[in-house]
Formats: C-alpha cells, structure tokens, sequence
C-alpha cells in the first residue's frame, strides 16, 4: 500500500513543461490526437530496444526521491525493468521539469536504498530469487525497488493513451535541444487499472481498493520525433483523495543506446 499511496497520489504543484509561447517549438510525431497517438507511440516502444530510466517522486515527507535504471518495453505496456541498486537519491525539490538534469551538488543518498533487482510483470528477480507481484513476503531490502518498480512501468503510458478520452497535444519544448510534443489530460484510475500490467497494475488496484476507482488523475506526456514517449507525468490533486500531496514521473531517456534488457539466467 505505500508504494500505491506514494506513486499514485499528488501534489497540487503541477509539471513545469509550457512552450514559451505558442509555436515557438515546431511540433514533431506523427500524431495530432489520441487516437493517432495510440497508434503511433506503441509501434514505436515495439520497435525500440532499451531506454534508460528515471524515476521521480514527491511524497509527505516534502523530498523527491529518484531512482533509474534502464528498461525495454512493448507495445502493449509489458517490459522488463533494471533497477539500479546503491542509486536512490533524494532533493527537496518539489517540481517536476522534463529534461532537467541533476548533478551531485541536487541530490544525496536517500536513508532507504533500492538493492537492485530486475522486475518484469510477474515480479521481482533479485539474488538469485524471485517473487510474484502479489508476494506479500518479499524481503525488506527490496521494498524501495518494488516502490521504484510500481512508477518505473510502460503500462502507465500505454494504458493512459488507452482510456484518456480528453489527451490533447498542447504544444512542443524543446529537451536536450530537440523538441518533444507535449500532451495534457486526465484519466480514471478503475480503467488505468484495467488496461496496466505487472506491478502498475498493483499499484491502481491499491488505490481502487481504497474507493479511489472514480477519482481522476491529471496526467501529461512527452512524445519525440519519432513517436517515443520522454516523459510522463502523473498526479491525483488531494481534493480528490482527502490524501497527502504525491505525485510521480517518469523519464525515458538514451533511447536504443544499450542492448534489450533481458531476466537474468534468459
């Protein structure tokens, strides 16, 4: 439950991702609306071999904590995921900023660490075992790499683009000098639920078990030139939830600069 509490709940501070002024980033894809979009961005997560991840998220303790890793993913939101071990960082920023980048001065160790596993969605691999999504019993030394696990999942995206009947292209900025379209609207957590796999899955059944099913998430989406999703950002405003303000994104950067990720021992 607190990796769904954690993840999935937000804070009223939204991302900051806004062209300067409307058209001054040439917007790139090949999509115009949802529907282009759900065609457009799984062909390509199906054809693209790794990316390398970063996962950032506010909680009630006022820190973002990040963790990374790298991942391969299908079109259907299914993937493979390394979490990084020894990596998990913490700043008292509270915004997220797609394409911002950190250095050593931004960010220190977090009091708790991911130990480095490889989670798929049947489970956590990690030392030589493995434990199913729904295993109650997984040691604790693994409990940051299942929270890291639960927000770092393509599902997330592909089951946005699935069900968000109101995602619109609101324009383009531009990361790391190339620039991304950038996408804005809201989804429901029943049908995020029902279209997400492996530990994403997971995480909005906790909050449907909650009585949270109907509440709405805000979320947005960065999309590249060639239909590949940078980055994705989710909140559930508190006046939603009556919760503490959370709220996580997800950042896909490297694209097809490493080998597929693959289950240790495959």
């Amino acid at each position: 439950m607190l990796g769904a509490v954690a993840l999935l709940t937000a804070s009223c501070v939204g991302a900051s991702g806004e062209p300067s002024s409307p058209g001054a980033v040439p917007t790139p894809g090949d999509a115009e609306n949802r529907a282009e979009l759900a065609e457009v961005l799984p062909q390509a997560l199906e054809d693209a071999e790794s990316a390398s991840w970063r996962l950032q998220s506010f909680d009630s303790s006022g820190l973002m904590t990040v963790n990374q890793g790298r991942l391969s993913c299908g079109g259907d939101g299914s993937g493979t995921y390394v979490v990084e071990g020894d990596a998990t960082r913490s700043t008292p920023e509270q915004k997220f900023v797609p394409g911002r980048e950190f250095d050593n001065q931004d960010l220190v160790p977090a009091q708790t660490q991911a130990a480095g596993s490889v989670a798929t969605d049947d489970g956590l691999h990690a030392d030589g075992g493995f434990w199913p999504v729904d295993d109650s019993e997984i040691p604790t030394e693994y409990a940051e790499d299942v929270a890291a696990a639960r927000g770092a999942n393509c599902s997330h995206i592909t089951a946005t683009i699935a069900t968000s009947g109101d995602l619109r292209l609101v324009g383009a900025i531009e990361i790391e000098g190339a620039p991304v379209a950038h996408w804005k609207g809201t989804a429901y957590i029943d049908e995020l639920q029902e279209n997400a796999t492996g530990y994403a899955r997971q995480d909005y059944a906790a909050l449907t078990a909650m009585d949270l099913g109907e509440a709405a998430v805000d979320v947005e989406l960065w999309v590249d030139a060639d239909n590949r999703p940078v980055a994705y950002y989710q909140n559930l405003p508190p006046d939603r939830t009556g919760l503490q303000p959370r709220w996580f994104a997800l950042s896909l950067l490297d694209w097809n600069e490493g080998a597929p990720v693959a289950v240790p021992g495959d």
